[in-house]
């Protein structure tokens, strides 16, 4: 079925347009990468965002959440994998040996049901399986709507559009890596922490694609 919607819908760069990718490695390589940052609070240990929130990856995110073009997360995941196996590998090796689990944030039902799928969570699952960590969406739940935090500029009222939006509703026996699309000021994965720290979370990580 791929290859005849590649025959169909051929794969072009988001950014030179050359066939055969949607993120082709020449324009990856002009990519500016991002940041890896150590907390010294626990729970939250650190957290890492893979590339800068512009150029081809922002395209290729904002392809996946309003243009549906959902095979763009395996090219995502895949790049993702190979920065921090290469980058990180023994953060890698940390995450594995103390069992933590991947667990995306979700969305909101209704946003959910009216985009189709939750970009976090396919992208996620891939970057989980190819890393060798587990995976669950089935801890974390948003508990209300929420506007969207791009569109509000005000530090504090990102931060109340955000305030008990998410439940847990599985008991969390292991470590676990909060992951995200994008992140710009933390409120989103502050928030959901905040609801996990209250489960006696142990150690958390935040990771994102790009920040």
């Amino acid at each position: 079925m791929s290859l005849i919607l590649d025959l169909i819908f051929p794969k072009k760069c988001l950014s030179c347009h050359s066939p055969g990718f949607y993120l082709c490695p020449k324009c990856i390589s002009h990519q500016k990468t991002n940041y890896l940052k150590y907390l010294d609070k626990l729970p939250r240990e650190g957290s890492l965002s893979i590339f800068r929130y512009q150029t081809i990856i922002k395209k290729a995110i904002l392809e996946i959440k309003y243009q549906f073009v959902t095979d763009i997360s395996d090219e995502l995941a895949n790049l993702a994998v190979k920065k921090i196996k290469s980058q990180y590998p023994h953060l890698l090796q940390y995450w594995q040996k103390n069992n933590f689990v991947l667990i995306p944030i979700p969305l909101y039902y209704s946003r959910q049901n009216w985009r189709g799928f939750n970009q976090t969570v396919l992208v996620g699952q891939k970057i989980a399986a190819k890393l060798k960590l587990s995976f669950s969406d089935k801890i974390l739940f948003r508990n209300r709507y929420t506007h969207t935090q791009a569109k509000i500029k005000n530090h504090l009222s990102r931060k109340n559009n955000l305030q008990n939006a998410f439940v847990v509703k599985s008991k969390i026996t292991s470590n676990i890596i909060l992951f995200d699309d994008v992140t710009i000021s933390f409120s989103t994965l502050n928030s959901a922490f905040q609801s996990l720290n209250c489960a006696d979370l142990s150690h958390c990580w935040y990771l994102t694609l790009a920040g």
